[in-house]
């Protein structure tokens, strides 16, 4: 979703598929229906905008989420080879993942 936010505008899902991939992730399963799965959790809560098909912005995202979220990235690079996405949580906790794994192994 930061990918989406830092770019100001609306952007494609491959887009986001692409920017993860530069971030060091490797998506689960297909990375479209990955992807617009787990925006659909933010476009409900107004995150993140659907403008068209294939196709999202930025909603309404406080600045404290926004810092929760890039602190939350930022610390995945402190957990060595093989870490796990920002999908990954423990079961039952938060919302449904992006089901990304780190190419760091």
């Amino acid at each position: 979703m930061l990918a989406l936010v830092d770019a100001g505008r609306p952007i494609s899902v491959a887009e986001l598929a692409r920017a993860l991939e530069r971030q060091g992730f490797c998506i689960a399963g297909r990375p479209g229906k990955v992807i617009s799965d787990a925006l659909r959790w933010d476009v409900r809560r107004g995150r993140i905008e659907r403008v068209g098909l294939d196709r999202y912005r930025r909603g309404r995202l406080a600045r404290s989420t926004l810092h929760r979220m890039r602190q939350r990235i930022a610390g995945l690079g402190h957990q060595g080879p093989g870490r796990q996405g920002p999908g990954h949580q423990r079961r039952g906790h938060q919302r449904p993942g992006l089901g990304l794994d780190s190419d760091a192994a």
